[in-house]
């Protein structure tokens, strides 16, 4: 019998925690969103540094395609408007193969304003659609190659970035309050957020 897709997100979040602290040598400290309201399933920081941290947002899929030859890591999924592309959020994109009972390498590790700009599949009324389509082959030279790693590398890039970002300007901290409300509609929205273009109206005028 196959696992649900419940059991699989249960799974595939234990795993990549896992990673993120034996391939850290402990330094890395993931945490779990208590709610998903905006999309993210864990805050990961520095241990003892609390002053930087990155959202991640993990997506798996339990088979590759072949296309041609080469395996290929296809994940498919839709978001509601708004959507928000920052460095600190990543997607951390991978296929996991239940018989073996981990990831297979390699994983991809996407800053969120590059997936959304080159994942980007289309736009209605109320969903934002993403097409996620990238060759696990070594010798892959796909837009996506670039962000692919090895398990064991996750842990030194995470660090890496987090170092990199230390002391660059975040959103603003009241747009980041406003972003986790239900209900918000923007006058002038920040250049980061994405709503389809039927909400375009409805987001530059205030209600009231």
């Amino acid at each position: 019998m196959a696992i649900t897709n419940v059991q699989q997100g249960v799974i595939t979040e234990a795993e990549f925690a896992k990673i993120c602290i034996l391939t850290s040598s402990g330094r890395l400290i993931p945490t779990r969103a208590l709610a998903d309201d905006d999309r993210r399933d864990f805050e990961i920081h520095i241990r003892r540094h609390f002053g930087d941290s990155l959202a991640m947002q993990l997506k798996t899929a339990r088979r590759l395609h072949l296309h041609g030859r080469s395996r290929r890591l296809e994940i498919n999924f839709r978001v509601k408007a708004p959507l928000i592309s920052d460095p600190r959020l990543l997607y951390f994109l991978a296929h996991f193969d239940v018989k073996a009972r981990g990831f297979t390498d390699p994983v991809f590790l996407v800053p969120s304003p590059f997936f959304h700009k080159h994942a980007l599949h289309g736009v209605d009324a109320t969903w934002i659609k993403f097409q996620f389509k990238a060759s696990v082959e070594p010798d892959s030279g796909d837009m996506w190659a670039q962000w692919a790693l090895q398990q064991d590398e996750v842990g030194p890039h995470i660090l890496h970035i987090l170092n990199s970002l230390t002391g660059k300007p975040r959103l603003d901290p009241q747009a980041e309050q406003l972003i986790a409300m239900s209900g918000t509609v923007w006058v002038r929205r920040p250049s980061s957020i994405l709503v389809p273009k039927r909400h375009q109206a409805a987001y530059e005028r205030p209600y009231y």
